[in-house]
């Protein structure tokens, strides 16, 4: 019987430390492929992750807004997002692998592979959109759009790869040249008020740059259209064009502006049927006339101003075969907001002038008919006068007799100041400028006011410098007008005791005149009207009709110099003008 062999206690056996190296190397085979089986998983996770990220980039490049197109050194295209798909309306499967070329219009192709090589051999690796000029492409349909791009290049292996980021600016670019149009509009408008003027001027501004010729229709009183004014971008054909102007409207037959002054609302035929000009055609020469036009499509938008419908502007497309679209409406309601408002002014500034000239006529009238009795009411009382007694005793038929003559001196001065406005407001008024001695302008003129400063018991002083004031360039019966209106202003409502004084002082190239009181002042909200015809600021129920100051600023203003007021409630008033002086 075999023993087995026992190693001694407190030691390992052969078998033992065989099998504990079994072991180990089982348990290091086990973390080796544990750490292997964690690797791998990392890799794939990672690779994972990497195909979800290079997807969701291809996503964003794929779904992007903007153009995003890449060529590689052949320009061929390689890359055409749909982005790129909805700006040039090809679908990717069209463009791939064909030349960069296709678009670009014609006349850029060979400038743009210049740049794309030229690029190339740059050390810079992308350009911004706001470090190049605007581009040009080319859609579909062969229609050229503005666009800003962004270029770039990378480098994979032997290939280097192009990429261009394209943005459509056509909108933005619109809305700059409407802002331009509607500025030079707004210029070309308020350069006159003649009413047929405004309505040539109107027509020309959209004949071209919004239309292929251009019809102006206003409501007249009574409520009937005229057809007024036809203008066409094309001088060869304004002659067929302004034919439509023998064509009077026939509100019982259809036509292109009827609905809209009914509704009130614009008209958009973005392609006009050749029955539509057949159904608003109002005799068989009239439809002759509009084929002859080649009338493709049209745009009609209300003038209203202040609620007021004033008639139509129509935009006819024609020769040029562009079409209006949707976006163009704002643009010609714009235009015809504008032109509204300055045909509204026109018209305004036309009855005023009716109005002004039949007021000028009635001041013809009654200052001529009024001269005589008045003539005659002066040389009648005067004789009257004459043959009363002088026996310096009160007499009831002396005074009776002056108040008449003074009334009808008041009359003559009304009629004047009115004859003198109109004057003034025709660039009639007529001066003899002469050198004169601002110290005798202001005695003369307080000499005459002095009676009546007198009366209320007023000091009226004058202040001339000690060392004197230089002459100036002045008509002087139109000065002393001036001087006397402010002076009598002065002692009229100053109250009685009180003080004015006349004064002048060299101010540079000009001499100042200024004339102040003591009296209650002017109320600050009167004192941007104080010189305007017409107003007075107290109804004190003295006699005028406000002209006074009105005429003394004509006066001083036809001088060349100014004149303005300081008041306060209170503390009395200073009336200031110059005049320049003669040296």
């Amino acid at each position: 019987m075999s023993r087995r062999r026992t190693a001694p206690k407190g030691r390992l056996s052969d078998r033992d430390v065989s099998d504990l190296a079994a072991r180990g190397e089982a348990e290091l085979a086990r973390e080796r492929l544990a750490t292997e089986q964690a690797a791998r998983i990392a890799a794939e996770e990672a690779q994972e992750r990497l195909r979800q990220s290079e997807a969701k980039f291809a996503g964003i490049v794929s779904i992007a807004s903007d153009a995003i197109i890449s060529v590689n050194e052949a320009q061929q295209i390689i890359l055409f997002n749909q982005g790129a798909e909805t700006m040039f309306g090809y679908q990717a499967s069209d463009v791939l692998g064909r030349r960069l070329d296709m678009l670009l219009p014609r006349g850029a192709r060979p400038a743009h592979r210049e740049h794309i090589r030229d690029f190339g051999q740059s050390p810079i690796a992308a350009r911004r959109m706001a470090e190049r000029q605007e581009i040009s492409g080319q859609r579909k349909n062969g229609e050229e759009f503005p666009a800003e791009a962004a270029i770039s290049k990378l480098d994979l292996g032997n290939e280097r790869i192009y990429t261009v980021v394209l943005r459509d600016i056509s909108r933005r670019k619109r809305a700059e040249e409407a802002q331009r149009f509607l500025a030079q509009a707004s210029s070309v408008l308020a350069a006159s008020l003649d009413h047929e003027t405004t309505l040539a001027s109107v027509a020309r501004l959209a004949a071209g740059p919004l239309a292929d010729f251009c019809i102006i229709d206003l409501v007249q009183e009574g409520g009937h259209v005229d057809r007024l004014v036809v203008a066409h971008a094309d001088p060869a054909k304004e002659g067929v064009a302004q034919q439509l102007l023998r064509y009077p409207l026939d509100r019982s037959r259809p036509h292109l502006v009827f609905k809209m002054l009914q509704t009130g609302q614009p008209e958009l035929w973005p392609e006009l049927p050749e029955s539509y000009l057949e159904s608003v055609a109002q005799n068989k020469d009239h439809l002759r006339l509009l084929g002859a036009l080649h009338i493709r499509s049209l745009l009609a938008v209300p003038l209203r101003s202040h609620g007021r419908l004033l008639g139509a502007l129509t935009l006819v497309m024609a020769e040029s075969g562009r079409h209006y679209q949707p976006e163009d409406l704002e643009l010609a309601e714009e235009l015809a907001h504008r032109a509204a408002l300055a045909i509204e002014n026109a018209r305004l500034y036309r009855e005023a002038q009716k109005a002004v000239w039949a007021r000028d006529e009635v001041l013809s009238v009654v200052s001529h008919d009024l001269g005589n009795p008045l003539s005659a009411i002066f040389i009648g009382t005067g004789l009257l006068l004459k043959s009363l007694p002088a026996d310096g005793r009160p007499d009831e038929s002396r005074q009776h007799l002056e108040a008449i003559r003074a009334s009808a001196a008041q009359m003559e001065r009304l009629i004047g100041n009115l004859l003198e406005i109109r004057r003034m407001e025709a660039g009639r008024l007529r001066l003899d400028c002469k050198p004169e001695e601002p110290a005798g302008l202001i005695a003369e003129a307080c000499h005459v006011l002095q009676p009546l400063a007198s009366v209320k018991s007023q000091l009226l002083q004058t202040e001339i410098p000690a060392d004197g004031l230089p002459r100036v360039l002045a008509d002087r019966e139109r000065v002393l007008q001036v001087l006397s209106n402010l002076v009598g202003n002065a002692v009229k409502y100053t109250p009685a005791g009180g003080r004015i004084t006349v004064r002048a002082e060299t101010r540079e190239a000009e001499v100042g005149f200024l004339v102040s009181d003591t009296g209650p002042g002017i109320p600050p909200e009167h004192l941007p009207h104080i010189f305007e015809r017409f107003w007075q600021v107290r109804q004190s129920g003295r006699r005028g009709i406000g002209l006074g100051l009105a005429i003394a600023k004509g006066i001083v203003e036809a001088h060349g110099g100014r004149i303005w007021v300081e008041s306060r409630p209170g503390a009395g008033s200073t009336f200031h003008f110059t005049l320049p002086m003669a040296e």
